[in-house]
């Protein structure tokens, strides 16, 4: 008997010692578990954001207002022109004398 329950004794200690493992190896599954969590969610906002951003940078011209030209035929944008008629009209002299 003295043999048998020395070796039941140290099989006790093996298991302990692998449910130890066995709970080392699921914390370390949990913390990576965790951290691809982390880095999937960061990916998905980076991504986000570069959506947002191509879509605000391809907004369509028509939502700027734009005008008749004054001397032409043809339509300007408003903002740039009356940020700066002065301009516009030389522009315009200009051309037309070239012509």
């Amino acid at each position: 008997m003295g043999a048998s329950e020395s070796k039941g004794g140290e099989g006790d200690g093996e298991n302990k010692e692998s449910g130890d493992t066995a709970l080392a190896k699921e914390s370390s599954s949990s913390s990576a578990l965790a951290a691809g969590a982390i880095a999937g969610a960061a990916i998905l906002a980076l991504g986000a954001g570069v959506v947002s951003l191509m879509a605000e940078s391809s907004k369509p011209a028509e939502e700027e207002k734009t005008m008749k030209a004054p001397g032409r035929d043809m339509h300007i944008l408003r903002a740039p022109f009356e940020e700066d008629p002065k301009t516009y009209f030389r522009d315009l002299r200009s051309d037309l004398r070239k012509k």
